[in-house]
């Protein structure tokens, strides 16, 4: 699996490692540990949005990543620290995208005949793919970073799922917000509608950035 991949990669969470990170987080343990489980959350939401077999398994990996970062001496800088975590995500999400296509068998063990023959103009789409969602993860955290807490998890809770768990988790959702499902449909689609705009934008300026970098 790519998870067990990517955890030997990255390797497993220490109890001081654990330790630094929470004290990273906040001074106070209690604090601490609430910072860590929103955090978590939102990581775990972020890998689910973005179709991950495990979106907790990747969350945690995430969080180990960040954590042996932390202890060889990187600081946290931003105000709020979800962003360093998300940028470790993003990075295990490249990875994790790499590693889906890949082949269970063995090269070595396939015939000459069954040998998978590239093609140049699928390998270069590929890598176009692959960058283009890159893009867009990024532009699409931004987003989300600049919208209200309780609608951002409001679009992501609504989202989540595959057919019957996301009709439960919609359910849910209008249960614990007090509202009938028709107003959560139509807020979920108000929001989704101002995301769009917003990550059409975003996507639109890095493209001329990056014209105006190539044209230097």
């Amino acid at each position: 699996m790519e998870s067990i991949a990517l955890q030997r990669r990255h390797g497993s969470l220490t109890r001081e490692a654990f330790d630094m990170l929470l004290a990273r987080l906040d001074p106070n343990r209690d604090a601490a540990a609430e910072q860590y489980e929103r955090i978590r959350g939102r990581l775990t939401n972020l890998f689910e949005y973005r179709g991950c077999s495990s979106p907790e398994e990747y969350a945690d990996i995430t969080i180990n990543c960040a954590a042996r970062k932390i202890s060889e001496g990187t600081e946290i800088y931003a105000t709020d620290p979800l962003s360093f975590f998300m940028g470790i995500a993003r990075n295990i999400l490249q990875e994790y995208w790499e590693q889906v296509p890949r082949r269970n068998a063995s090269l070595e063990d396939l015939s000459e005949a069954q040998h998978p023959w590239e093609d140049p103009i699928q390998s270069i789409r590929r890598e176009e793919e692959l960058q283009r969602s890159e893009s867009e993860l990024k532009c699409l955290e931004q987003c989300l970073e600049d919208i209200p807490d309780e609608n951002r998890d409001l679009i992501v809770g609504y989202y989540v799922g595959e057919k019957s768990q996301k009709i439960i988790n919609r359910k849910k959702l209008a249960a614990q917000l007090d509202v009938a499902p028709a107003n959560l449909r139509l807020r979920a689609f108000r929001l989704r509608e101002k995301l769009e705009t917003c990550v059409r934008g975003c996507l639109e300026i890095s493209g001329m950035k990056q014209n105006s970098t190539s044209a230097n």
